[in-house]
């Protein structure tokens, strides 16, 4: 087994990142193996994720809290699990979802249960989208039998512009 890490992902005011870390130290990571990214106003910087991506091996194990850290859409968290596990090739142990932990061995089928949980992950990425274009187109049909107006508003012409035009 390589080392292991810790990424936390903190929104100031919701995500209390110091409990976080403390369950980061009873999985055994050590401090300086935790990574910590902030949210500000709702933008991710996610820096110290790309730094840990750089230095993670083959075999490494890293711990997420929750599996939103990894990603704003289902989309995003299934590419960043499909890094982490295919690309990276190391464990990923959601501390939130005890069904995603990729360790080799404690999942029979470990492979094909990754590969499940990243297809279930893209399929809800695209209902959620399809959901999301449906509800949208409805509610532009429910404005517009209203009587709403999309765009810009039409403008009149001036009363010179034959004039301003052949200047």
């Amino acid at each position: 087994m390589g080392k292991i890490y810790g990424y936390i992902c903190g929104l100031p005011g919701k995500i209390d990142v110091n409990k976080q870390k403390d369950l980061m130290y009873e999985m055994q990571v050590a401090d300086k193996d935790i990574y910590i990214d902030h949210r500000e106003n709702s933008t991710r910087v996610k820096e110290q994720y790309q730094y840990l991506l750089g230095k993670l091996k083959a075999g490494d194990l890293i711990y997420i809290k929750e599996l939103g850290s990894l990603g704003d859409s289902y989309g995003e968290v299934g590419i960043q699990l499909r890094v982490l596990t295919k690309e990276k090739k190391a464990d990923v142990a959601v501390l939130d979802m005890p069904q995603i932990d990729t360790r080799r061995g404690k999942i029979q089928c470990g492979t094909l249960v990754e590969d499940v949980v990243l297809s279930m992950l893209e399929y809800a990425d695209s209902a959620e989208w399809f959901m999301r274009k449906q509800k949208q187109k409805e509610g532009i049909e429910r404005a517009r039998s209203r009587g709403v107006q999309f765009g810009r508003p039409e403008l009149a012409m001036p009363g010179n512009f034959e004039e301003i035009y052949r200047m």
